[in-house]
């Protein structure tokens, strides 16, 4: 269940000046406001007691005034635009995206865009409240324009951590990341106003992933309890299955995809995050990457049947390219299997098939596959691969030519045949040059 924090929204603002003022016991003119006013009591006060009314009884105190508000003063905008509530719109439509809202993505996008000039219209006063402060934290840190926080950025009224946030946030919207990591990797997220924390914890794992993935796990965990069942969430757990799954902590990538797939199977992310995860086990990114097959095979059977061939193909084509050649071999027969003749979807696997076979000693039936498809549904990307196999495959069966003795200026034959051959299979893997 989505946790989502609302503010009460603060009384109207008082006008400028003692709401409480009373005229003076002492010499000198009081506020000329308060003459009439005194003397309309007096004679009220004498109309109800007669020539007897007698005002407060002796020993009375008088009542304490009424403590200070509790945001401070602001030029007068309707409670509609004020930013703390255009952000739990936002928020709103963002948890909507994470229950699969195609709808909701779209406005998502568009709400990001009018409220980056219905922000910066505002008067500049509303944002010494505190609350339209750290709402214009988290609109930046979910993608919103970032130059919305140079107006709120040296109000003298903003607290010392929000003021932190606003230059890490900043930071983070302009692209300089180092930056807004030294700002915001030290802030405790839990101690933060809850509209904030789970998406600062959010940010900070995601600044630290790459240079301590151990340490972002953890902070992802901490943004996940922080913002239960929002985007946030969402984005946390993604991320972590990522990161678990390449450090090969297999029981915890269950777990965490087990928690993906029950708590966001609609989500709009969820397709581009399978391709991601199963595009990093075909390239041998993670650790026991030959233990992935099966787990592959698991969450694949949890995915329509109608986006199978396409992520199988996806797949085979990492592999290929990574040089993984039981992977690459796998995930082509699988989509071979479920490709429907006559179709380009079977003419890629053949492909991707094939560029296995060949640098295997079943060379010569991969040559076959290799020979036999019809290259008018390859893209050019694909024919690359397939000619750049079939140079593998003719260079493999080539039988060796006995070299004579080299001079000392002459490379050995041997040599410049492996250089040319560690081209043909760069070009094949699209690896960079070894």
């Amino acid at each position: 269940m989505a946790l989502i924090v609302c503010f009460a929204a603060a009384g109207p603002a008082l006008a400028a000046g003692d709401a409480h003022g009373e005229s003076s016991g002492h010499d000198g003119a009081p506020a000329a406001e308060a003459v009439p006013a005194a003397e309309a009591e007096a004679g009220h006060a004498r109309a109800e007691g007669g020539e007897h009314g007698e005002s407060k009884a002796d020993g009375e105190e008088a009542a304490a005034p009424p403590p200070p508000p509790l945001w401070p003063e602001a030029p007068v905008v309707a409670n509609a635009d004020q930013p703390f509530v255009l952000i739990r719109e936002l928020r709103a439509v963002q948890d909507e995206v994470a229950r699969g809202s195609t709808e909701a993505h779209q406005r998502q996008r568009d709400m990001l865009r009018d409220l980056s000039r219905k922000l910066r219209d505002l008067p500049v006063g509303v944002w010494d409240d505190v609350r339209n402060a750290r709402s214009a934290i988290y609109f930046v840190l979910s993608g919103g324009d970032p130059s919305v926080l140079k107006l709120v950025i040296g109000r003298e009224k903003t607290p010392y951590l929000e003021r932190r946030l606003l230059k890490g946030a900043l930071a983070y919207g302009e692209g300089r990341m180092v930056d807004a990591l030294g700002m915001m990797h030290k802030l405790e997220a839990r101690k933060l106003d809850p509209l904030l924390s789970g998406m600062v914890a959010l940010i900070q794992g995601t600044l630290v992933a790459k240079k301590d993935p151990v340490k972002a796990i953890a902070i992802f965990d901490e943004a996940r309890l922080l913002s239960p069942g929002t985007l946030v969430e969402e984005s946390a757990l993604r991320q972590q299955i990522l990161l678990v799954a390449r450090d090969g902590q297999l029981e915890r990538f269950d777990l965490l995809a087990s928690q993906y797939s029950r708590r966001f199977p609609k989500s709009l992310f969820a397709r581009n995050f399978r391709r991601q995860f199963f595009a990093g086990v075909a390239r041998q990114s993670f650790k026991h990457a030959s233990e992935w097959i099966s787990r592959t095979e698991t969450e694949l059977m949890k995915v329509p049947v109608s986006e199978r061939v396409g992520l199988y193909l996806a797949i085979a084509e990492e592999a290929t390219k990574g040089g993984n050649v039981g992977i690459a071999r796998f995930a082509a027969g699988k989509a071979r299997e479920l490709s429907q003749p006559g179709t380009r979807s079977l003419e890629r696997a053949m492909l991707f098939e094939g560029a296995a076979l060949v640098v295997t000693e079943d060379f010569e039936k991969g040559l076959e596959v290799l020979n036999g498809l019809d290259i008018s549904r390859l893209t050019s990307s694909d024919r690359e691969i397939r000619d750049a196999a079939l140079a593998v495959a003719g260079a493999v069966s080539k039988w060796p030519v006995v070299a004579q003795a080299p001079t000392d200026d002459t490379p050995l034959e041997s040599v410049s045949r492996a250089e040319a051959m560690l081209t043909k299979v760069d070009s094949l893997l699209g690896g960079s040059p070894q």
